[in-house]
Order: C-alpha cells, then sequence, then structure tokens
C-alpha cells in the first residue's frame, strides 16, 4: 500500500460517493471497421498508466481482470489503482483521477495529452460523480479536429460546451440508439452526452469486450492529484 506522505487522509478513509472515469484511445479510428482485437499487451499497459498526468510512477502491478468487472473503490488507497486494457489499436484507462467536481478538469487535461502523444488517434471519454445529483464531463476529439467537450450538472445551468454534437456524430458516423428521438439541438442540461458517447464507442469498435483482460495498476499520485482524489472523493 503506497502512501508517500501527500496524503492528509489514511489509507482506510472511507469513499463518500461512486462515479466512473474512463477515456478510450483509438489509433486511426474508421466507423465500423474494428470487429476483433488482439490480446491484451501487459507491457504496454504498464508504460501507459506511468505516462498518465495523474501518475509520478508505478508502485505495484495488481494483476489482470476482465474489462467488465465492476470497479470498486472503497477507501483511499483504492483511489491509487489504475486500470489499462491495450488491445492492439485500442488503449482504455480507468481511473479515478479523470474525475473532479468542476473548476479544474482533468478529464480534459489527460484527453488532450493522449491526443497530443496519439495524433492520428481519436480520443472518447467521460467523468461522472454522485452527489445528491450526478455531476457529468464528456470528450471526444477526432483526429480530424473536430472535438467536444461538455461538463455540468443534469437540469442546471450554466453548462461548459465546446463543439457540437451534431458534428461529432457526423465525423464517427455514429448513430445513436435512439436515433429517430435524439435532438442533437437540445439544451446540454437535459442532453444525453452518455447515449453520444456509446453511439461513437459502437460505431469505432462494434464489437463485444466481456472477454477482453485488462491490468491494474498501484501507482504513485502527484501532489495535485492526491489533493483533488481526496476532494472529489473522501469529504464530504
Amino acid at each position: 500500500m503506497t502512501d508517500n506522505g501527500i496524503w492528509d487522509y489514511p489509507p482506510d478513509a472511507p469513499v463518500v460517493r461512486d462515479g466512473s472515469f474512463t477515456l478510450t484511445v483509438i489509433n486511426n479510428p474508421a466507423p465500423h471497421e474494428i470487429q476483433s482485437l488482439p490480446q491484451h499487451d501487459h507491457a504496454r499497459a504498464r508504460e501507459v498508466a506511468a505516462s498518465l498526468v495523474s501518475v509520478a510512477g508505478v508502485a505495484a502491478e495488481l494483476g489482470r481482470r476482465r474489462a467488465t468487472d465492476r470497479i470498486v473503490h472503497d477507501t483511499r488507497a483504492d483511489l491509487e489503482q489504475v486500470r489499462i486494457g491495450c488491445w492492439g489499436p485500442v488503449t482504455e484507462i480507468s481511473d479515478p483521477a479523470l474525475a473532479y467536481r468542476g473548476g479544474f478538469f482533468p478529464l480534459a487535461e489527460q484527453a488532450e495529452a493522449l491526443a497530443e502523444q496519439n495524433p492520428g488517434a481519436a480520443v472518447i471519454g467521460s467523468a461522472r460523480i454522485d452527489f445528491s445529483i450526478r455531476y457529468g464531463a464528456w470528450i471526444f476529439i477526432h483526429p480530424g479536429g473536430k472535438h467536444l467537450w461538455a461538463e455540468g450538472w443534469p437540469g442546471d445551468d450554466p453548462w461548459s460546451v465546446e463543439g457540437s454534437v451534431e458534428d461529432i456524430l457526423g465525423v464517427f458516423e455514429a448513430h445513436t440508439e435512439l436515433d429517430s428521438d435524439f435532438d442533437v439541438d437540445a439544451d446540454p442540461s437535459v442532453m444525453d452526452f452518455s447515449e453520444v458517447e456509446d453511439a461513437v464507442l459502437g460505431s469505432l469498435m462494434p464489437i463485444d469486450r466481456r472477454k477482453r483482460l485488462l491490468s491494474t495498476f498501484r501507482v504513485e499520485r502527484t501532489q495535485e492529484a492526491a489533493a483533488h482524489l481526496e476532494e472529489t472523493w473522501l469529504e464530504e
């Protein structure tokens, strides 16, 4: 268990809320072309984990698990875990440090860093946190230049939005499951950005992920990441 002096809370401090946090990088994206993926590359996954903005170093390898296994973060020590899947052209990152309650946007920072490192890749991701209502942030980066960023609280204003839902669905040739009823011009406070995320990923990777494996690592956090993790997940 890592405790490198940058934390204010002890390792067994309870996490007080739930959420989700994932970024997916797809090299040379082409709609509907990825029908299968190679086996998980553990060595590459370790390299990705070490390169994350929120990570100062990899402290331990915690083994492999199925990509569909539920992510459980019960204590502060669990916030030192990241999961990385590397399947050929696709990299999937699950890191609680991607989520923050607003005012600072680690999801966007990490996504933009990945896009810069992989100039021919699409980067798609989201981070959601359950407070009394669920805060959400979404990002979509297409290598051709189109990009969509949205963050806010459902049903509330103001929202921060850059880019167009219609443009993103168009450039990825993506269609929502509720396409006939989906309003691309809806107000951001009621827009279903998760439906947009599912549509884009489904267009690029229309394959079953239940048999995929990924790697879990315990990492040393940067001081800034530790402070944001404590504020987001541990403070009432």
